[in-house]
């Protein structure tokens, strides 16, 4: 009969199971169980290692160079004072623009204590590479000043950073006992390829859409390109490379943080490949 097909309002042949599907399952119930476990993991973990995913290729890419002159046992406390060293600071400029200085003590004294213990027995046994701390005080001095000032995400804060980080192609060789003179061109291309990131990431996040910042980017690309070029012709080829992701990609939607950082990633270890194989 027609009236057979419905029950209650409800079609016969359609089971009643809205209330059973509405209960989360076994899986469910146990991921969002698990969710407020992970997050306080995560944020642990993002409280002492700042989730900055280029600032790793301005730390190794001059260090690595460096190592093209020579190595020396001496280059792993050098390098893990260098990481250690700038966590340090990293943490003590936030607690500059924050003042909330119980966060970051923690983070500051950890980081600094492992610092001074890799870097003071460096300094007493190739006591040259002392000759770099002035520049070194200096350029932490800017980035103190303006952080106090509100500007710490001006690009001569970040030149002063890519300055600093810049000088590790010198003291590598320095810290085996070397000279570091030959490692001058290293430290120059590391240096323009690093001020380079600081205009152009500007343009692809913060400054993201702005045609003055887009500008002052290809415009120092293209320069830098230009002196590269008269340099050593072949290091154009890795030099127009940074030219074209300058040019295009601050074009394009806005892109992640992580996506940006895995492209600067893969065209600093170009950049890394040319110092290794250019002439000194």
């Amino acid at each position: 009969m027609p009236g057979s097909a419905l029950r209650g309002g409800v079609p016969a042949d359609r089971p009643r199971t809205a209330r059973a599907t509405s209960r989360p399952s076994v899986t469910e119930a146990s991921a969002r169980t698990a969710a407020p476990h992970r997050r306080p993991r995560r944020r642990s973990v993002r409280a002492w290692i700042p989730p900055q995913h280029g600032v790793w290729a301005m730390l190794l890419l001059p260090f690595l160079a460096g190592l093209r002159l020579g190595l020396d046992w001496w280059h792993a406390p050098l390098l893990v004072g260098w990481l250690t060293g700038w966590l340090a600071s990293h943490h003590f400029l936030v607690g500059v623009k924050t003042r909330r200085w119980a966060k970051v003590r923690p983070q500051v004294l950890t980081f600094g204590a492992v610092c001074a213990a890799s870097l003071v027995p460096v300094a007493v046994a190739r006591p040259a590479v002392l000759w770099f701390v002035p520049v070194f005080a200096t350029l932490v001095g800017v980035n103190v000043w303006l952080t106090a000032i509100g500007h710490e995400r001006s690009t001569i804060n970040g030149i002063a950073s890519v300055t600093m980080a810049s000088q590790m192609a010198l003291i590598v060789p320095v810290t085996a006992g070397l000279d570091w003179r030959p490692a001058i061109p290293l430290a120059v291309l590391t240096w323009l390829y690093l001020v380079g990131t600081v205009v152009y990431v500007k343009s692809m996040i913060r400054e993201h859409g702005s045609r003055p910042h887009y500008w002052v980017s290809v415009t120092y690309h293209a320069a830098a390109l230009g002196v590269v070029t008269l340099w050593e012709p072949w290091l154009g080829v890795v030099f127009a490379a940074l030219l074209i992701r300058a040019a295009w990609l601050p074009r394009r939607p806005r892109m992640k943080a992580a996506v940006i950082g895995a492209v600067e990633t893969v065209l600093a270890v170009a950049v890394l490949i040319s110092e290794l194989a250019m002439p000194l």
